[in-house]
């Protein structure tokens, strides 16, 4: 009797035991620290389904997205943490700082870094941010700080004010969210008439839904006050080819162009792998590549477009096969084939400028 009843009791405990957010987070923060990221993001992902709107799992998954070489789907959750759920998680902040000083954009990277700093200077993070911010301002140089030397003030909200709602912008753009983007594009340029990358992006916005005399004309504009704009001159270079124009004279002007950015040198190569340069094009995007940062995924993607064209039968093989890996869905789907020529700006649209 008493045994049936302890069995009972047990299989009443068993029974009751049902996993929350908080043990899918425990798991995760265990296999993160054993260097296990796909099996702590998988964890996270699974704790967030349980509690959507707890900023510490959201903010360990973005982490951990990080640390797997994703950064901006991490800047992703990490400005929904601070637009949305609990603006005054400032290490958020910090966080944002590391991300873009790895993808290269060391401006936006020092403007979080100040600000976590502004918010809380004697943080968890503080002596980290304190030597990132160091770095940064090498890196960017004194005469490109375009920073106010005390790193808060009205230049410095504003700027930062501007890269937020340029980011929010992108973000709308890459979902798909054409009409929301191109109201935000709007209020940029309304509220920062010179700031081109918000032109450039609009310029997209119109082509995708096929304005394409009011894309031609923001690009005209951009060319006129900043004639070696080169995110201007290549959409302009594409806008042509779409349109079944001559793009001998913009592609052989893009060709003499060296980037020093890797945003930049993915834009180009991208580029002119559309306009059919394929030689160069590789070259820019293999530059990247080498450096062994990724600017997106679909650097994979063509830099197996231009080697393949280029004659380079085995790095397209594998380029590929690398690119496959990351997006299952397009097995089968060799950009090379003619049903499967890529549209232009595959893969690009949330590039910003």
């Amino acid at each position: 009797m008493n045994n049936s009843m302890d069995h009972e009791s047990q299989l009443k405990k068993l029974i009751s035991f049902i996993p929350n957010g908080k043990f899918y987070f425990s798991k995760a923060v265990k296999a993160f620290q054993q260097n296990k990221l796909p099996l702590a993001k998988k964890y996270l992902e699974r704790a967030n389904q349980l509690e959507p709107d707890d900023p510490t799992i959201i903010c360990q998954l973005a982490i951990v997205m990080a640390e797997m070489g994703d950064y901006e789907p991490s800047n992703d959750l990490l400005y929904y943490i601070l637009n949305r759920i609990d603006p005054d998680m400032t290490e958020c902040y910090y966080f944002l700082g590391n991300n873009y000083a790895y993808l290269g954009k060391y401006k936006e990277a020092l403007y979080h870094v100040r600000t976590y700093l502004y918010f809380d200077p004697e943080g968890e993070y503080a002596e980290e941010a304190k030597e990132l911010e160091e770095i940064l301002i090498m890196e960017i140089g004194e005469e490109e700080d375009f920073l106010t030397q005390g790193g808060a003030g009205e230049d410095f909200w504003e700027e930062l004010e501007l890269i937020e709602l340029q980011d929010e912008a992108n973000r709308l753009l890459k979902e798909g969210k054409i009409g929301e983007a191109i109201r935000l594009f709007r209020e940029i340029i309304e509220k920062y008439p010179r700031f081109w990358p918000a032109y450039n992006n609009l310029a997209l916005a119109y082509f995708y839904i096929g304005k394409t005399a009011d894309a031609a004309e923001l690009l005209e504009q951009v060319l006129a006050e900043s004639p070696g704009n080169l995110h201007a001159l290549c959409n302009a270079a594409i806008f042509s080819r779409h349109a079944g124009e001559p793009v001998d004279g913009l592609a052989s002007m893009l060709e003499k162009i060296y980037p020093i950015s890797d945003d930049h040198r993915f834009k180009l190569g991208t580029t002119l792998a559309i306009l059919g340069r394929y030689e160069r094009a590789y070259n820019w995007l293999k530059s990247i590549a080498k450096k062994g940062y990724e600017v997106d995924s679909y650097l994979y993607y063509w830099l197996a477009y231009s080697a393949h064209f280029s004659g380079m039968e085995e790095e397209a093989r594998q380029y590929w096969e690398t690119f496959v890996r990351l997006h299952p869905d397009k097995k089968g789907r060799e950009p090379w084939k003619t049903e499967n020529f890529p549209s232009p700006f595959s893969g690009s649209p949330r590039r910003p400028d």
